[in-house]
C-alpha cells in the first residue's frame, strides 16, 4: 500500500466513524475537487476539512492527493467554519499562491 492510500484510509476511518453512511475515498476526492457537490456528503466533507489533524492533511497533499487551493475553495463551497483547521489550509494555500507567483 502506498503512502497516498494508506493516509486516506486513515482519514476515511476517521471520517466514516461518525457519521450514518461511509464515504468512499474517490467520493471524498471529488467532493473535495468540486466534482460532485451532493449534501449528503456535507458532514463527512466538513469533518474532513475541520477535524482531522493537520499532520493527516499535510501527509495529503504531499502525496498529491489534494492541493492546499483545492482544499481552500472546499471550505468556501461546503460552508466550514472557521477553526484552526480551515485557517491554517487557507495560509498554507496562501502561501502556496504566492511561491507559484
Amino acid at each position: 500500500m502506498d503512502m497516498h492510500n494508506g493516509k486516506l484510509k486513515i482519514a476515511l476511518a476517521q471520517i466514516n466513524a461518525a457519521c450514518a453512511e461511509d464515504i468512499s475515498g474517490d467520493a471524498l476526492i471529488a467532493c473535495v475537487k468540486g466534482d460532485i457537490d451532493d449534501p449528503k456528503w456535507r458532514a463527512h466533507v466538513v469533518s474532513f476539512l475541520e477535524e482531522l489533524p493537520v499532520a493527516l492533511i499535510h501527509d495529503l497533499v504531499l502525496s498529491g492527493v489534494f492541493t492546499f487551493q483545492e482544499l481552500s475553495d472546499a471550505i468556501v463551497a461546503w460552508g466550514c467554519g472557521d477553526g484552526e483547521t480551515t485557517q491554517w489550509i487557507d495560509e498554507m494555500a496562501a502561501l502556496s499562491m504566492e511561491t507559484a507567483a
